[in-house]
């Protein structure tokens, strides 16, 4: 009995997330999203929401690929690239929207009932409900949203002087782009769900033996939200994956890109608040979940910073080709690490390729690695925080340690780096030279995180 049940609460374990992040919409449009799988066409409202969602983000400038320099002249900056982008954008969420419209309306959604309902109940007619008379399903909905693209494509294509094409149009573009989706009823009920049975269920037999061993309720459904957050991460690169694969225009991604930089925010800080708010419980969750928070944020600050600089505006095919594919690599590498880090926090043995199985040997190795160098790191800092005096002995043997074990992961010129830093420690003068050294030498660990994320790309 008691082994049946722990069962279950490995099998249901995302199915009770999933359900609690459900906002309360209508009978509505939870017909016509069944009726839209069974017409098989569900991979196509999950783009519609991706573009529509990224487009949002997009519009926002704390996620644009800027340089410094750029952020602090955008009164004066040109953004005929980024609106070009964004009318890119919209042409795909009108792709997606018609091919939608196509499909009609499932059969059984009698929206008169439900007004009949609200009159004979109240004896009037809801506001509510009488405004939604003008886009009484789904599809009513689709076609207001397709009005409005129209309107902001024409918008942007009378715009022809480059000189108006600043920063308060393209601002202007996002809110009433924002303005319209919450005008489409049934589209602003899509958006306003985080997750989605039918793009966000995960079956895997090893994550259900992991979730079976986590004892405490909210735990579970704290690491079940979590991951599906990185799935969802994985699931908008499988659009980038696939237009790489098919050799399609790829600046419009730059949105999808942007939405990544959003979520991320919003899940590094929900994991801060979940996990790394409270020191107590378990300390290896609490070191795989800063590992992840570290992760994310140093990734996306290299995809915004470096890989995506100049993309909006690039014209060498093959410059912008290699932009992408290395920003979906890199990012694609850090989600999967994410999840098997998270993962080995409940149990170490979980191997890579029981969760992702196309992953390769240079991967298992860059994330053992990189997990590695992160526990260094800690090590290194947490000899730092000791007010009183510490044993250089203990240092000099966590240093041993690492060299023995993964050292040979690293490339050869990174060796003499690593050489020339625990050397220096040995032959310190005195405390306060060793403590600049521990600095220094966590500053390294930190760029060569990095070096180990891309050379894992690449390989």
């Amino acid at each position: 009995m008691v082994a049946a049940t722990n069962t279950r609460i490995g099998q249901d374990s995302f199915l009770e997330a999933l359900r609690s992040e459900i906002v309360a919409g209508t009978e509505i449009l939870a017909a016509w999203i069944t009726h839209v799988q069974a017409k098989g066409e569900i991979e196509i409202l999950f783009e519609l929401e991706t573009w529509l969602r990224g487009l949002g983000a997009f519009f926002d400038r704390r996620h644009l690929p800027l340089q410094d320099a750029e952020r602090a002249s955008l009164i004066t900056r040109s953004f005929v690239p980024e609106v070009r982008v964004a009318r890119l954008a919209l042409q795909e969420c009108e792709r997606c929207a018609l091919q939608l419209c196509s499909l009609g309306q499932d059969a059984k959604v009698e929206f008169e009932a439900l007004v009949e309902t609200q009159i004979y109940k109240t004896g009037v007619l809801d506001a509510r409900v009488g405004k939604g008379l003008e886009q009484a399903t789904p599809v009513d909905s689709l076609a207001h949203l397709l009005e409005s693209i129209n309107d902001l494509k024409v918008m942007i294509d009378a715009l022809e002087d480059p000189a108006r094409q600043d920063l308060k149009l393209f601002l202007s573009i996002g809110r009433t782009f924002k303005s319209d989706l919450r005008n489409c009823r049934y589209v602003d009920m899509l958006l306003g769900q985080r997750f989605r049975l039918q793009f966000d269920r995960i079956d895997n037999a090893v994550l259900s033996t992991v979730f079976r061993s986590i004892a405490e309720e909210n735990m579970r459904h704290n690491m079940a939200l979590a991951l599906l957050y990185l799935y969802r991460f994985l699931h908008y690169l499988t659009l980038v994956s696939s237009a790489l694969h098919h050799d399609r225009p790829l600046r419009r991604f730059l949105v999808l890109f942007s939405l990544l930089h959003e979520q991320t925010d919003i899940l590094c800080d929900f994991i801060k608040s979940r996990f790394l708010k409270e020191r107590r419980g378990n300390s290896r969750l609490r070191i795989a979940a800063d590992l992840t928070v570290h992760s994310l944020r140093m990734e996306a600050q290299r995809m915004f910073e470096r890989e995506l600089i100049f993309l909006s505006s690039e014209k060498d095919a093959s410059a912008i080709y290699a932009k992408v594919e290395n920003s979906h690599g890199l990012l694609r590498n850090c989600y999967q690490s994410c999840v098997v880090t998270l993962i080995q926090a409940f149990d170490e043995n979980v191997d890579g390729k029981a969760l992702f199985p196309s992953i390769v040997e240079g991967f298992q190795q860059g994330q053992q690695l990189r997990k590695d160098l992160w526990d260094l790191r800690q090590d290194f800092k947490t000899e730092l925080e000791r007010r009183e005096s510490f044993d250089l002995s203990l240092v000099l043997d966590r240093v041993t340690r690492f060299r023995e074990s993964s050292l040979r992961y690293l490339m050869y010129q990174d060796w003499g780096e690593f050489e020339r830093f625990s050397d220096s420690l040995v032959t310190a003068a005195n405390e306060v030279e060793v403590r600049m050294l521990l600095r220094k030498f966590i500053s390294f660990l930190e760029v060569l995180m990095q070096e180990v994320s891309k050379r894992s790309v690449l390989q």
